[in-house]
């Protein structure tokens, strides 16, 4: 029987005709979903940008917007360091035309398709059924439905999963190459320039790379790679330090964030209502205002601890609920289709962590960014969007689930076949 955890073995034309095929396939649910969902919203707005449909796209459009013009990146509430620069920058491409919210989300059909590329080539050092890892990225519903959105999930996603792809073939000693170390390299940085939550997934993919490798070259690269990453974030911190008076190594929305989901009326979703706009931190600065609230977080973390812990059950479960949270998407068609989807993925992924189960470096390689996203997720508030980046490692495994109940089936099968002969 063949092992789940396999590698796969083809020719170079039969690899590229399976990146070409998932490609594709990604691509058209994509672009076809997209056409069908935006088409109305855009008809009955009037214009475009009318028709973004969440708060952050808004903010993320006009931030790309101030990026163009030269005014700095301006977001919500004047500050200079809400986001990441590397989305806005992309936007800021497409923000002068008259169609530029449709150039975007072409950009964004095409980029995040690249994901399922990505797993595919991944999949290939792992597992004989490569193809349907490739596929369920390609179709996954809310990998794609989010491609729509104007915002930073979809290249985060694409960027960590090509990280993946470059870094986790490291977990193996005899692997030492200076290319793939400065490709690891560089899609940390663009990735963590994308989204600076992401900084948690790299950190621990190359803590989890010395713990694998174990070994001095191995340990050396590792640290080094950290080393430039974190240099990386200097020229950005810098430009902070002028505009805003402080050094910001990320951006000014930590604060926030993290007492978005532990205040004293936190509920698991993202429930500020007008505490951004509070009297007390209107007249404060950016700095002031992103430690002011990490200030009050922490307050209410070590205040009560135990509604803390009580809370994160709640969280987690609108992370990783199979159905939509958003109450625009309980039409119990919307909840069918993503319980249909997501109920048998989980189970496929289960059965896939088991079938790996001795293979430890592979397993928890597979698994980093799932445990990243949950041990997050215990303070900042749940939501399916956060899970995204943790989907494409998902997906082998769930491939590799599949495989082992294909396998498990088939020798079932001629056992019995073999007791009747016997009989």
């Amino acid at each position: 029987m063949t092992s789940p955890c396999a590698k796969t073995r083809l020719s170079n034309r039969a690899k590229m005709t399976q990146l070409v095929i998932v490609f594709l396939i990604a691509f058209a649910l994509r672009a076809g979903f997209g056409i069908f969902s935006t088409k109305a919203n855009a008809h009955s707005s009037g214009n475009e940008v009318a028709s973004l449909q969440f708060d952050d796209e808004q903010w993320y459009w006009a931030i790309g917007q101030s990026y163009r013009n030269g005014d700095g990146m301006v977001g919500e509430f004047g500050h200079r360091a809400e986001r990441m620069p590397l989305y806005p920058w992309i936007l800021s491409w497409f923000s002068s035309g008259e169609e530029g919210v449709s150039a975007a989300r072409w950009f964004q059909y095409v980029f995040g398709s690249l994901a399922a590329c990505a797993v595919l080539a991944l999949a290939w050092r792992i597992s004989t059924y490569a193809m349907i890892a490739g596929l369920i990225v390609a179709v996954d519903p809310t990998l794609v439905g989010s491609a729509s959105l104007l915002l930073g999930e979809t290249i985060s996603v694409t960027l960590l999963a090509a990280l993946w792809w470059v870094a986790l073939p490291f977990r193996d000693r005899q692997l030492r190459s200076s290319m793939r170390w400065a490709a690891a390299i560089a899609l940390s940085i663009l990735v963590i320039y994308a989204k600076e939550s992401t900084i948690l997934l790299v950190a621990a993919l190359f803590g989890y790379l010395i713990f694998a490798r174990r070994d001095r070259a191995g340990v050396v690269a590792a640290i080094a790679a950290g080393i430039c990453i974190a240099a990386s974030l200097l020229p950005w911190a810098y430009r902070n330090k002028q505009l805003t008076g402080e050094w910001i190594w990320l951006t000014s929305r930590g604060g926030i964030s993290l007492y978005d989901g532990v205040h004293s009326r936190a509920t698991g979703a993202s429930d500020l209502g007008d505490i951004k706009s509070a009297p007390e931190v209107v007249t404060l600065s950016e700095a002031k205002w992103n430690r002011h609230f990490k200030a009050k977080a922490w307050q209410h973390i070590l205040d009560d601890p135990a509604r803390i812990f009580a809370l994160s059950w709640t969280k987690l479960a609108r992370t990783w609920s199979p159905v939509l949270n958003a109450a625009d998407y309980q039409s119990w068609k919307v909840r069918a289709i993503f319980a249909g989807w997501y109920v048998p993925l989980y189970g496929l992924v289960l059965i896939g962590i088991y079938a790996c189960r001795l293979k430890w470096r592979t397993l928890v390689g597979l698994l980093l960014p799932a445990i990243c996203i949950s041990a997050m997720h215990v303070f900042f508030v749940g939501s399916v969007r956060y899970r995204l980046v943790a989907m494409p490692t998902l997906a082998i495994l769930a491939a590799i689930g599949l495989q082992s109940l294909l396998s498990w089936r088939k020798s079932s099968a001629m056992q019995i076949a073999s007791d009747e002969l016997d009989s």
